[in-house]
């Protein structure tokens, strides 16, 4: 039976590599280990560099016992399916046919796409797409993504490169395929390693809500491009279940534009790249919203509320909507059932997916799958490992300062380095997983 909960579990977990804090331990628990003041900003090594040595030691330890105690993402895993019952005697038995996914401790299922003869059919989370436009994908100012309570994030393009393109930015200067690519990788906070080699991207995609710095967007969306649709992109929520279904797509495009006090009456560059319903924002605009209630020609629209003033200004147009001849936006959809007479179901613990009324019609590479795995909890072995594997580390490099006190009644440093590689490296040889091949 799983275990859910144990006293003696790590549970001092608010992960911030920056500041020293991990998910298998943190700088107290090192500088505790090593009888050492607390590691500061201004100690050698800093917190932040602790922190880096902390998120070396998470990676070696989740290959180590091949599997993860934080969440990791896993991308677009292939799967064949094999009939198990044939699709009458199904509802008895449980599932027509299941799959076993590469990881165990599955904590969400992100996306499930099954082939159905002639394309891929989605069966999990709420999900969003918006289809590039092969010529007009330029015209995007910014795509928002709104959480249920309002909260916005909002991802801006830009056509700079190098060190001059913001890391919470994308470029859109080289195609709409590449651009595609760096949405994507700005949604996931991802180094974008598709395109950097075009944009000259020096850092990963980070991007926070709105006038703040308490959520990042891929806490709680994923980005992926379709499979037959390199312009398109699809975009999950990460909510449970349905809420994802309450979350808002939102894209916006800017033109320059003549007002006139107190009409309604709005000169635009480009009448065919917009539509009635969509909010209009900027200077001489009235305040609260006013939306496009009318297009007249190819160069004026009418507005729901009279200008504020007259003049040129760069003016904002954002849908929830298909903006023609930019970009196609279908609204968040829940397209999970997994229950246990639903779709599809699955035992998270052993990593293993269960089909019942949504099955794919092919075997070979019918089934793809993102997830989210990672035990959710940390035994006191794995933080014991991990703060003494980060204390190792930092006695094979102390060779510089005086951080770590040598004297001929204490025991060498090279001997504490042995030593606690040594006992951490036992402690993780206990923890791998053991896998068992049934014919």
């Amino acid at each position: 039976m799983p275990t859910v909960f144990s006293p003696s579990d790590y549970t001092s977990i608010n992960p911030d590599y920056s500041t020293g804090k991990g998910f298998y331990t943190d700088i107290t628990a090192i500088s505790d280990l090593l009888q050492i003041p607390a590691f500061t900003a201004s100690t050698n090594p800093t917190n932040a560099q602790v922190g880096s040595i902390i998120k070396r030691v998470e990676g070696m330890i989740d290959d180590k016992v091949k599997r993860s105690y934080r969440p990791i993402r896993h991308e677009t895993e292939f799967h064949d399916f094999n009939f198990g019952r044939h699709p009458a005697d199904s509802y008895y038995g449980g599932y027509v046919g299941f799959v076993q996914l590469q990881h165990m401790k599955v904590r969400k299922i992100v996306s499930l796409q099954i082939w159905q003869g002639n394309s891929y059919k989605e069966l999990a989370s709420a999900q969003a797409s918006i289809t590039l436009s092969e010529d007009n994908y330029g015209d995007i100012h910014s795509i928002i993504l709104v959480l249920p309570d309002g909260t916005e994030f909002t991802m801006e393009s830009s056509t700079s490169v190098g060190t001059s393109l913001v890391d919470s930015k994308f470029n859109n200067r080289f195609g709409s395929k590449t651009t595609a690519k760096e949405i994507i990788a700005l949604t996931n906070e991802q180094f974008p390693s598709n395109t950097s080699t075009f944009t000259g991207a020096d850092n990963k995609k980070t991007l926070t809500e709105d006038g703040g710095t308490n959520f990042n967007v891929s806490d709680f969306f994923y980005a992926a491009s379709d499979l037959n649709n390199g312009r398109k992109i699809n975009i999950s929520s990460l909510l449970m279940g349905e809420d994802g279904s309450d979350c808002t797509l939102k894209v916006a495009i800017q033109q320059s534009c003549t007002t006139v006090s107190s009409d309604a009456t709005l000169t635009v560059a480009d009448s065919s790249k917009l539509a009635v319903g969509m909010v209009v924002t900027g200077t001489n605009i009235a305040a609260g919203t006013t939306t496009i209630t009318s297009i007249t020609d190819s160069t004026t629209v009418e507005l729901s509320g009279t200008s504020t003033g007259s003049g040129s200004t760069t003016v904002t147009f954002t849908s929830t909507d298909t903006i023609p001849n930019v970009c196609d936006v279908v609204a968040f959809t829940d397209k999970q059932d997994m229950k246990r007479i639903g779709s599809f179901w699955k035992i998270g613990n052993e990593g293993r997916l269960f089909f019942l009324q949504d099955f794919p019609y092919h075997t070979n590479n019918s089934v793809i799958v993102s997830y989210i795995a990672g035990d959710r909890r940390v035994p006191s072995a794995i933080h014991e490992a991990a703060t003494k594997l980060a204390a190792a580390e930092i006695l094979r490099h102390d060779d510089q300062t005086i951080l770590i006190a040598e004297t001929g009644a204490n025991i060498t440093t090279k001997e504490k380095y042995d030593i606690l590689k040594k006992e951490a490296m036992e402690i993780l040889d206990g923890k791998k997983d053991i896998v068992y091949i049934i014919e």
